[in-house]
């Protein structure tokens, strides 16, 4: 391949950006911490939201997707217009990859939840920002930019009609270069939108309160169009809708997929529901207990309606043969040091086969991001920029100190991912044993998460080392102490 200096690429852009067709990038950045190894090592999923954007862009224009989890990129490869997803975890990569493709000529746009959030922010290290969602306003910017005439920002004016979406291009999907412990599956949305708004999460900022189903017609005729059996469905709220969820998972039955996905407590509260979900494929669910303190639940506000116990609905969970992924978040205010103890025997009582144990995060646009912020218990008010590894606590703890978190934190991931009780949580559940697949799922997210786990164990938390509360009150809040 000739050489091609960086003068020569921005005027070859200059006659794409007085109306012809470009090279397009559409970007989903990884990060490879140095204290603990990406998710996608021990899962992979290839994303929804990126093969959505490709089928709506423009005839005319070249498009590739760029998964780093999958493989990496190729910055010498002409790009005209890039676009980035941006989760708030991963903006530091976002932005470097940015300012790489900026000093090459090319023009780039964000979006995603964190540019939603702080487009401001964004827009910093980019020629254009999407706030909201972005179907209806992708295939005007695209044309914008093909005119030279791109705008700095994109707002949603409404919600988008999930009835409208086009079949994604899956095709054009990277194949994987890297291991990973499981098999890859297939991401697939079939609604937006939570009205549980918990204190910790912005999803109902970017998505809304309001539970959005696609057409059940829709979801069936994109997941006959998928060559993969393995599914994961991306849902922050799987099966919210009783109705439409049993009418996806009884038409689902035929096509004979094997699926996980992400869903609450609630749902074995309908054993008909849980019986279609096995029956329609479903393998395991990820299931957001967050706490086993009601305190800290109806402070969350997510399980204000909740009519079941977790332990009862972990057993009818395992009574239809669905595994359980069972995610905790530790660092409420309401907990003290005792809670990883409770949560250990939670855990080892009921068989719960799989885990996701995380420090309680402050994201910007959560309301728990701006008590933090006025009580002055933030370590930094833009901790995001500063590359912080996972497993760091960001702020001043209430119930304990941040000795007594880290070392009952510690002292649990220890117990829980011991390859005895990784065993016999495993084998606790015999529904589990006829399944090949079920035993190389359990076996390789287990041994993902410990190698994950006990690697952040290694990282310095700088809450023990920066205490400016008051400082931070005078800066950000303009108030005095």
């Amino acid at each position: 391949m000739a050489y091609i200096s960086i003068e020569e690429k921005r005027e070859r852009q200059n006659s794409y950006f007085r109306g012809e067709n470009m090279n397009i990038k559409l970007i989903a950045p990884d990060m490879r911490w140095e204290s603990a190894i990406s998710s996608a090592e021990f899962h992979k999923v290839e994303k929804a939201n990126l093969p959505l954007l490709a089928a709506l862009t423009p005839p005319g224009h070249a498009i590739k997707i760029v998964d780093e989890s999958f493989a990496p990129d190729n910055l010498d490869e002409d790009a005209d217009l890039v676009g980035i997803t941006v989760m708030t975890d991963l903006v530091p990569r976002a932005y470097r990859i940015a300012e790489d493709y900026r000093s090459r000529g090319a023009k780039v746009v964000m979006g995603g939840i964190h540019p939603t959030i702080l487009p401001e922010e964004a827009l910093r290290h980019a020629d254009a920002v999407v706030v909201g969602e972005g179907e209806t306003l992708w295939p005007r910017l695209v044309n914008d930019a093909a005119a030279g005439r791109l705008q700095p920002i994109y707002r949603s004016a409404a919600w988008t009609d999930l009835s409208t979406l086009p079949m994604p291009r899956r095709d054009l999907y990277p194949h994987s270069v890297g291991r990973s412990y499981t098999p890859t599956a297939t991401g697939i949305e079939t609604a937006r939108g939570c009205p549980f708004d918990c204190e910790f999460c912005s999803t109902t900022h970017v998505l809304g309160k309001k539970f959005r189903a696609r057409p059940v017609r829709e979801v069936i005729r994109e997941l006959e169009s998928i060559p993969n059996r393995n599914l994961f469905f991306v849902d922050d709220a799987l099966g919210l809708d009783r109705d439409v969820a049993r009418q996806l998972f009884s038409e689902m039955i035929p096509l004979q997929k094997l699926w996980i996905g992400q869903g609450t407590a609630s749902l074995a509260e309908d054993p008909r529901l849980l019986r279609l979900m096995k029956q329609s494929g479903c393998m395991g669910l990820l299931i957001g207990f967050e706490s086993l303190d009601k305190n800290v639940r109806e402070r969350m506000r997510k399980f204000h309606s909740l009519k079941i116990e977790g332990a009862e609905a972990v057993r009818r969970f395992h009574g239809e043969g669905i595994s359980i992924l069972g995610a905790f978040v530790f660092g409420f205010d309401d907990e003290d040091k005792s809670v990883f103890e409770k949560t250990a025997e939670f855990v080892i009582k009921n068989k719960v086969e799989a885990l996701q144990l995380r420090e309680l995060c402050p994201f910007p646009g959560t309301r728990l991001y701006e008590r933090l912020l006025a009580e002055g218990r933030l370590l930094d008010p833009e901790w995001w920029l500063k590359g912080y590894p996972p497993g760091t606590l960001l702020y001043r703890l209430k119930g304990m100190s941040t000795e007594e978190f880290m070392e009952g934190f510690n002292r649990m991931v220890k117990q829980l991912f011991s390859l005895g009780s990784i065993f016999n949580r495993f084998f606790g559940v015999k529904l589990w044993r006829r399944s090949g697949l079920a035993l190389a799922l359990y076996t390789g997210i287990n041994l993902g998460q410990r190698r994950r786990y006990f690697e952040a164990m290694k990282i310095s938390q700088p809450v023990l080392k920066t205490e400016r509360p008051a400082k931070m009150r005078k800066k950000y809040l303009g108030i005095s102490s």
